[in-house]
């Protein structure tokens, strides 16, 4: 498509070749922001494309009536421009900032009790969300980033797939390439609950990732042990932290996986839980400056995005790698987070 801006405007646009009319809703968008870039550069536009000439001449749309050419002409003074700005945010918001992946960096203090290392670095990423884009060259960009990072441990929050397992292989092959010093860890989100969770699980696994479903595991990291525990999503599974937690001593502090952010109400009561690492609202995906997040899900309305801390617990809320209906960010780029962990209850700490 080619524009060009030359001799003074007026207001309609038309199809001067093959004899069609363009669409009404096509013409009154296009008159719309014609107005407004004749308010702005005082010329007017002709647009070519491949089947038809679009100009802005004397002739008049024969299926707008004298006042409602009047009441779009008024409109178009003041809609033109958010209009444009509105197509310019979606289009940046589509194209651009759902891969502009940030890496957020955290120093935190844990007590992780004395077995625990007394420092290690952690990477969580979640909501992949592979299908229905499988946008593969995207991942194999994350898993990259991932491993400059040169982490000690990987944790996994949920969401591999939106509701199609049937390419979990290839996102798996994916994965397989991340490579931690003490290696990934995970648990399953509500997607995957919904989708074929067996599956999904069990290709995870055979690219090394250990999958938590309300289980824990003791790593060896970084000198140390860190437990680490894992449940069931809240919305469409059963999470049972009374079954993962068994065997857990007292002078034991657990990393625990959950999708859902808002279970932190629940086990914040226990305190031996130091860290909840979660996803599932992708931070809205589109926030509004001064206000946030337009739309969460259910289980994911309290806590949004960073870190919270509740009593003795410390909560991380994940932005997500994927996109889920509309393929679209708008303040709200792409996480991956990294945590440099002190253990003040380290025995050397």
């Amino acid at each position: 498509m080619k524009v060009v801006a030359d001799v003074p405007y007026a207001f309609c646009f038309e199809p001067v070749l093959e004899g069609a009319w363009m669409p009404l809703p096509l013409s009154v968008l296009l008159n719309l922001a014609s107005k407004w870039y004749y308010a702005v550069s005082g010329n007017k536009l002709i647009i070519r494309t491949e089947s038809a000439i679009y100009c802005i001449g004397n002739r008049r749309h024969p299926m707008i009536s004298n006042t409602r050419r009047a009441f779009l002409s008024k409109l178009a003074k003041f809609a033109g421009a958010p209009l444009l700005c509105g197509g310019g945010a979606f289009g940046f918001g589509s194209l651009l900032e759902r891969h502009r992946v940030e890496v957020e960096r955290h120093e935190i203090k844990l007590a992780l009790g004395e077995r625990a290392p007394a420092k290690l670095r952690a990477l969580t990423m979640g909501d992949f969300h592979f299908d229905p884009l499988y946008e593969a060259d995207y991942v194999a960009q994350c898993v990259s980033i991932a491993n400059s990072l040169k982490p000690d441990v990987i944790f996994l929050t949920g969401d591999y797939v939106t509701s199609k397992s049937d390419r979990i292989g290839e996102f798996a092959g994916l994965l397989s390439k991340l490579c931690p010093r003490s290696g990934i860890f995970a648990c399953l989100g509500n997607h995957d609950h919904w989708s074929n969770a067996g599956k999904i699980m069990g290709a995870l696994e055979s690219a090394g990732v250990r999958m938590l479903v309300n289980q824990q595991t003791r790593v060896n990291c970084a000198g140390g042990e860190l437990v680490v525990a894992g449940l069931q999503s809240v919305w469409a599974g059963k999470p049972d932290w009374s079954l993962a937690s068994r065997g857990l001593r007292r002078d034991e502090r657990a990393v625990v996986l959950v999708h859902e952010p808002d279970f932190a109400r629940t086990l914040s009561e226990d305190r031996r839980i130091a860290l909840q690492l979660s996803g599932h609202t992708h931070g809205g995906q589109v926030r509004v400056p001064f206000y946030g997040a337009l739309r969460l899900p259910t289980w994911g309305r309290l806590f949004q995005s960073g870190i919270y801390d509740l009593d003795a617990l410390k909560l991380h809320v994940n932005r997500g790698i994927g996109t889920i209906t509309f393929h679209v960010r708008l303040f709200c780029p792409p996480e991956i987070a990294c945590f440099d962990i002190s253990n003040i209850g380290a025995a050397d700490a």
